[in-house]
C-alpha cells in the first residue's frame, strides 16, 4: 500500500524545520462515548483546521503522539491546527482488501469522543474544528491523552500494526501547504473509490485523471480492475 507515500514525504518536508515533542506512553484521556456539547460559556477556545489519515505499509515505529507547537493547556485563544494520523498496515497484495481497510480505518476518526474536546468534521472534506472545554483543561486535557484515544480506536482493527498521530499548533507552520496535502489525499482516496467500485472506464471525462497520471500504480490498478490489461 504505497499510494500515499509521496504525501508522507511532503509532510516530512513541511515539518522538517520544527522540533517535535514525542509521547510514547499509552496514557489516554477519558472517552465520553459520544460527542459532547461544549457550550459557549465553558469554551476556552477553538482549534480551526484540518484532520486526515494516511495509510502506509512502511515502518513508522512504535505507537506515538507527536506534537509540533503548544499543547492544549498552553494555547490561550483560537488558533490554526492540524491532525494527521499515519497508520501502518501490512503490505496487502489484494487491492480490494487494501481499499476496504482504508475505508474501515477512515471511520475510526468519527468514533472517538474525548471529554471536553468537541469535534466537528465532515466526510466530504478534511475540515476539522475542535471546541475546547475550560473544565477539561483544568482537569489536564492534552494532545497526548486525546491522541491515545484515537490510537486505541485505530488499533481495534487487527490489520493496524502501528499508529502515529501528529498534532500541529505552531503558528509558523505552512498550513496552506498542509491543506493542499490533505486535498491531494482526499483525491487519491476518491480515485481509489472510483476504481474499486467499477466506475465506467473513461479517462478523458474523469476529473480524477490527473491523480491517476501522477500516482505510481494508480493507472495500472484501474486497467486491471476494468479488465483492460
Amino acid at each position: 500500500m504505497n499510494f500515499f507515500d509521496d504525501l508522507l514525504n511532503e509532510i516530512k518536508s513541511c515539518l522538517s524545520s520544527f522540533a517535535p515533542k514525542i509521547f510514547t506512553s499509552a496514557k489516554a484521556w477519558q472517552d465520553a462515548g459520544r460527542n459532547e456539547l461544549v457550550l459557549q460559556r465553558d469554551m476556552a477556545y477553538e482549534l480551526d483546521g484540518i484532520g486526515f489519515n494516511l495509510v502506509t505499509s512502511k515502518q513508522i515505529g512504535e505507537d506515538s503522539v507527536v506534537l509540533f507547537g503548544n499543547d492544549l493547556g498552553e494555547i490561550k485563544s483560537d488558533t490554526k491546527f492540524c491532525r494527521i494520523s499515519i497508520i501502518q498496515i501490512d503490505d496487502v497484495e489484494d487491492e480490494q482488501t487494501a481499499y476496504n481497510l482504508i475505508r474501515k480505518i477512515e471511520y475510526a476518526k468519527y468514533h472517538y469522543f474525548p471529554k471536553g474536546f468537541m469535534i466537528r468534521t465532515a466526510s466530504t472534506s478534511h475540515k476539522e474544528i475542535v471546541r475546547i472545554s475550560k473544565t477539561a483543561l483544568k482537569d489536564g486535557l492534552s494532545f497526548e491523552g486525546v491522541g491515545n484515544i484515537l490510537i486505541n480506536k485505530y488499533r481495534e482493527n487487527s490489520a493496524v500494526k502501528a499508529v502515529k498521530v501528529i498534532y500541529i499548533s505552531d503558528d509558523g507552520v505552512d498550513y496552506d501547504r498542509l491543506a493542499k496535502i490533505s486535498e491531494k489525499n482526499y483525491d487519491i482516496t476518491e480515485a481509489l473509490n472510483h476504481i474499486m467500485n467499477n466506475v465506467t472506464f473513461d479517462c478523458k471525462s474523469c476529473n480524477l485523471k490527473a491523480i491517476c497520471d501522477e500516482i505510481e500504480g494508480m493507472k495500472e490498478l484501474h486497467f486491471r480492475n476494468a479488465g483492460m490489461k
